[in-house]
């Protein structure tokens, strides 16, 4: 519906440059920020024009059992598609978001319930292979396409997509229709998804209008900045926890090097040139030998743990290298396109002869579809052989990356302690993955043991030579290490917080500004569908952070603002869901021209039904709306308001044998059924007796209904949902005729009806108490039609001419 399109994502970079020049941050920021801006994006594939659904088929799908074809108006209008629920109209509906996704919202992981639903995916009463397609032109003039989903497995999940053009080679989905495309204007919402749009916290639409907005690029730049950030954090966080330590094991030592120390570390800016000095100044004449104990005090070897992880994973990646060899990879993707030049050859010669063989009819259809599952089996064998060996490279670094070199201070020893680091180093020259993992799982205990000893025996010396001082030492020096981190790190933390606050508001002010048509448009729908309410819907905002945003909404009752959930019906929440989902579906830079809703009247009062009515009319000027319901009050509401609109009954008969006809008049209809059935020669007498005379009831008060309501709204101007008030407490037959006839359900209708239709009134009293005689005959049972035929015509004109708008 919206004519104002989004500034679209391409030029997003050169807004953040010109914002950047004008923002009057550090020269060094801005350098940061501008390292960090998303590359100018290519053009996307140009779409021709709107896409329109032409026809929906499906078989052996939910609640479809034989193929079943719903053919739907080409082009811009609204289609209503009614019929009792469990007749399949959501069948129809889901197939179309199946097909064209190959998701379905209500089997979409993390849903209750969603295992249940994915085991009933499959109709119980089809023998045939499930399968469903949508028939469906790309642009305004191009010939119809085919997006066909056929089933070759148990799962819901195993099936095969293509697109087929007449005359021309199987396309690929993500060829005819972008994914992205769907993913920002999502053109179809089911029913189980209208309810779960305002769940309270709106995470998921969150993230869809952010996508919508096309700001995606900066919170990626926020997130970069963020992880740049991490280190530098950690370094002033582990330099805070460091120091509370170092302070606490200075306490109370009498030594000055200790008291100077603990002053220094307690000031807001620590001397590091002060703490280095104390450190020098070592008591003793051996400070070359402090040096070396102090460096094997420090000493770490191999961590077990990791280093025995690291081997489990090299030994269970070899397992599996072994398990299934490059060779097996190479055979299976020779074969895999062979099988597809075969199919290539089959597609383009027009020929299911062999050209190999010469063998005639042999690349025949059932071939063709053997040789695309096994296509698809030998590419997974394929991939699952690479993916093993890479697997098996990434084991083996790993592994080496945690052989580390002899430490500086052992490389001239020749200790047992540095012949056992020279046997470790040696490992990273060692390729061969058993070899490796049981060299280094032999090595790895027996040097970390040896490393622990070292530092043991490094500490007691240090501790006898210098007693209490040394150990505080070694924590000192750690200490200046970490603080010397910290402070380099300092600069660039602050340019880091400098540029995301700036981003954060960049965003804000983007967000803001490109929301805004979207909020406006929204609050249209809103008042259409709400037209008498007393609740007006305000804002509408993105709040939180990417990975935790939330929608919040500015609900007012009576121009007081309240929380949305508290003070919105169930109806009004569906109202809301609608109005959050037409202005993103019907935004003018979506590709698709048509609009699916499965079942929004549920929960509406009259009113909002009416309102409902408006906005589907203003979304097919522009859109091909389709709208499935099992509730007669929308088809009611578009004959009330003369909306233009095509109307299709689906109906479900025994064997989930689904049927679809054009509703153009629910009077003739009724009567079109009465009559087939009073044709039927075989029916028994006992079933005519009993369901004939309902069918010709129903008929009549169809008539009685519809002259009702014209007469309410034309002679007293009553509005919808006060037509349904005056019409919903009238279950006999008889008040139903005086409310059509007079404008008044007491009053006496006898005369009025013999007037009209002389011999009617006996007939509604038949109907009216049930006391109908038996049809024995197809002449008795056509003439019981023919009755209610006259009298139902008499009555619709006995309160103006039949109206010939209206439904089509």
């Amino acid at each position: 519906m919206s004519d104002d399109p989004i500034t679209p994502v391409l030029a997003l970079r050169d807004v953040l440059l010109k914002r950047l020049e004008e923002s009057g941050l550090a020269a060094d920021v801005r350098e940061l920020l501008r390292d960090l801006l998303p590359e100018a994006a290519a053009a996307g594939r140009a779409q021709a024009g709107p896409m329109y659904l032409r026809s929906l088929t499906a078989a052996g799908w939910r609640g479809i059992g034989r193929e079943v074809t719903l053919d739907l108006p080409f082009g811009p209008g609204l289609t209503v598609v009614t019929g009792p629920n469990g007749t399949g109209k959501s069948s129809f509906a889901e197939a179309v978001e199946i097909a064209l996704t190959g998701r379905n919202y209500r089997w979409d992981a993390g849903r209750t319930k969603t295992q249940v639903w994915k085991k009933g995916w499959r109709n119980l009463h089809a023998a045939q292979t499930p399968e469903i397609s949508v028939r469906l032109t790309l642009d305004d003039r191009g010939a119809p396409v085919t997006v066909r989903r056929v089933w070759h497995g148990e799962s819901v999940d195993d099936a095969t997509t293509v697109v087929e053009r007449p005359g021309a080679p199987d396309r690929a989905l993500e060829d005819v229709v972008d994914a992205e495309a769907l993913a920002l204007y999502r053109p179809f919402l089911p029913y189980s998804e209208l309810g779960a749009m305002v769940d309270g916290t709106l995470s998921s639409l969150h993230d869809a209008l952010a996508r919508f907005l096309g700001l995606g690029p900066l919170s990626d730049m926020d997130e970069q900045l963020l992880a740049r950030n991490k280190p530098l954090t950690d370094a002033g966080k582990r330099l805070t926890a460091l120091t509370k330590t170092v302070l606490a094991e200075l306490s109370g030592h009498d030594d000055p090097r200790a008291v100077a120390a603990a002053a220094v570390l307690r000031s807001r800016k620590p001397d590091l040139a002060l703490v280095r000095g104390l450190l020098e100044a070592d008591a003793g004449a051996a400070a070359d030998e402090t040096a070396r104990l102090r460096g094997l005090a420090s000493l770490a070897g191999p961590d077990p743990d990791e280093v025995a992880g690291a081997v489990e994973r090299l030994r269970a990646a070899t397992a599996r290298a072994e398990a299934v060899r490059d060779g097996t990879a190479e055979d299976a993707r020779r074969l895999a396109a062979l099988l597809e030049q075969g199919l290539e050859h089959r597609r383009h010669a027009d020929s299911a002869d062999c050209p190999l063989c010469g063998s005639a009819g042999r690349l025949d259809h059932a071939w063709a579809e053997r040789a695309r599952a096994e296509v698809a089996r030998l590419q997974a064998v394929a991939a699952e052989a690479e993916g093993a060996r890479m697997a098996l490279d990434a084991a083996r670094r790993a592994v080496h990356d945690l052989v580390q070199p002899v430490p500086a201070l052992l490389q001239r020893e020749s200790s047992s302690l540095a012949s056992l680091w020279r046997d470790w180093a040696l490992c990273r020259g060692l390729n061969e993955p058993g070899a490796l993992a049981d060299r280094v799982a032999q090595l790895a205990a027996a040097l970390d043991e040896a490393s622990r000893r070292a530092r043991e025996d490094a500490a007691r010396r240090l501790a006898d030579r210098d007693e209490r001082w040394q150990p505080v030492a070694v924590r000192l020096a750690e200490w200046v290490g970490a603080a010397e981190a910290a402070a380099e790190a300092d600069p660039l933390s602050r340019r880091i917080k400098a540029a995301r606050a700036w981003l954060r508001t960049v965003t804000d002010e983007l967000r803001d500004e490109r929301l805004r048509p979207f909020v406006q448009e929204s609050q249209t729908v809103w008042k259409r569908l709400c037209q008498r309410s007393s609740v007006s819907l305000g804002s509408v905002t993105l709040a939180g952070t990417a990975k935790h945003g939330r929608v919040e909404l500015g609900v007012a009752v009576d121009a007081v603002d309240a929380p949305a959930y508290s003070v919105l019906s169930q109806g009004e929440l569906h109202s809301l869901a609608l109005s959050l989902f037409i202005p993103r579906a019907t935004h003018s830079g979506s590709p698709f021209g048509f609009l699916l809703i499965d079942d929004p009247v549920q929960s509406m009062d009259p009113d909002k039904v009416e309102g409902l009515a408006h906005v589907l009319e203003e979304c097919a000027r522009h859109r091909q709306v389709v709208v499935f319901t099992h509730d007669t009050r929308l088809q009611h509401a578009i004959a009330h308001l003369g909306i233009e609109a095509t109307v299709l009954r689906i109906s479900r008969g025994t064997d989930s044998a689904v049927t679809v006809e054009t509703v153009t008049d629910p009077v003739g209809q009724a009567l079109k059924e009465a009559r087939e059935l009073s044709l039927d020669e075989h029916l028994p007498v006992e079933v005519a007796d009993h369901v004939l005379p309902t069918m010709c009831r129903v008929a009549l008060e169809a008539a009685c209904l519809e002259t009702a309501r014209r007469r309410l709204r034309d002679d007293y101007h009553l509005a919808l949902g006060q037509i349904e008030e005056a019409v919903r407490p009238l279950e006999r037959t008889k008040p139903l005729v005086a409310l059509a006839l007079l404008g008044d359900a007491n009053a006496p209708a006898r005369a009025r009806v013999e007037q009209l239709c002389p011999g009617g009134w006996g007939l509604i009293e038949e109907f009216n108490s049930g006391a109908h005689g038996s049809l024995p005959s197809v002449a008795d049972r056509k003439r019981l039609v023919r009755r209610t035929e006259t009298l139902a015509t008499a009555i619709r004109r006995g309160a103006g001419s039949v109206p010939e708008g209206g439904a089509r």
